[in-house]
């Protein structure tokens, strides 16, 4: 059994459209265009598709270019990679596993929807799916496609305390076909989520990984660099991005968002700007920008890094606002 890597799926790139108005700005429109124009930016390298909530059929096909191919599914918001199912190969085919979901502890109080996705996305691909029995998010793994995954324990322990972290890991191994997990214990204090794999760094081949520091957060720092000098983290190409940072908004700009018990609220709390948070797709990097001086060093570093991918920059700054980046707003389907 082999988990697979998003460089090993054959596509199409699935998104979700954003439509919380206690979440997004401007009743979501601000998100939706900035999602719009990265899928108008990937679709030259890569397959994508959106997929729309059924009530927002008719707001989201008057918005939509003719040649973006969507399709109806139920969910509550758009983070896909963390309540949509990874994939995995094995002698009986390809197949899906999706953790349990809980709306990020608090972050999000409306997530029925999102528990069901994976289910509902597995069967509309005729996928047996695996699920496993404790909650889990996409954002808190990064692998190599190859055996060796990077698993946040901060925020898994965190959503499921009845377990041992030793009992996590045997379960994560068995269901993902994997034969090493290494464990991260140090969030980025501006992260929302308690801590994800994807907003500190990634794999983005079997050999490579891009990575961030951070300015606020130097026990991280000091992480990930006993992380490098470790056996196994010699074994790779580490590529160090422009660090994290934290950028504080306008609260004025949120005036607009629904106030909702049960939902986290807007515009409290800095924003978690990080390139790390990026999409590695078969042929390209998908790199998120943020109206921030170091923009253009992380395109520029990625491209002398990886000459042989396409480079593409988006901007970012609207899905920020709601949580996350290019990553967590995205999910790499198999052919």
């Amino acid at each position: 059994m082999k988990l697979l890597a998003d460089w090993q799926l054959a596509g199409p790139l699935l998104t979700c459209w954003p439509y919380r108005n206690d979440v997004w700005r401007g009743n979501g429109e601000f998100v939706q265009q900035a999602l719009l124009a990265m899928l108008h930016a990937i679709l030259p390298y890569y397959p994508v598709t959106l997929a729309i909530h059924p009530p927002q059929l008719n707001i989201a096909l008057r918005q939509l270019p003719q040649q973006l191919t969507w399709l109806p599914l139920a969910y509550d918001d758009a983070w896909i990679r963390d309540f949509g199912p990874l994939f995995r190969s094995g002698p009986g085919g390809l197949s899906a596993v999706a953790g349990q979901f809980d709306g990020w502890q608090g972050v999000h109080g409306v997530y029925q929807r999102d528990q069901r996705f994976a289910a509902a996305l597995a069967h509309r691909r005729a996928l047996p799916l695996h699920s496993l029995p404790f909650i889990f998010e996409g954002g808190m793994l990064s692998h190599d496609g190859a055996g060796t995954a990077v698993v946040h324990a901060c925020s898994l322990q965190r959503r499921n305390p009845q377990w041992r972290l030793a009992a996590l890991e045997r379960e994560l191994k068995r269901a993902l076909g994997l034969q090493q997990i290494i464990w991260l214990h140090q969030a980025l204090s501006a992260d929302e989520t308690g801590g994800h794999t994807d907003n500190q760094l990634q794999f983005v081949d079997a050999h490579s990984i891009v990575y961030v520091t951070s300015t606020d957060d130097p026990a991280w720092n000091e992480e990930v660099a006993t992380l490098q000098r470790q056996p196994w983290g010699r074994a790779y190409r580490w590529i160090e991005l422009p660090a994290a940072q934290q950028v504080t908004d306008a609260v004025d700009i949120y005036h607009d968002v629904r106030r909702r018990a049960g939902v986290q609220r807007r515009g409290q709390r800095p924003l978690l700007c990080s390139y790390a948070n990026l999409l590695r797709l078969p042929g390209a990097l998908v790199v998120p920008q943020f109206g921030l001086a170091d923009d253009s060093a992380a395109v520029a570093g990625l491209q002398q890094a990886f000459p042989e991918l396409a480079v593409i920059p988006v901007d970012a700054l609207e899905m920020v606002r709601g949580g996350g980046g290019p990553h967590c707003l995205s999910l790499v389907l198999p052919g």
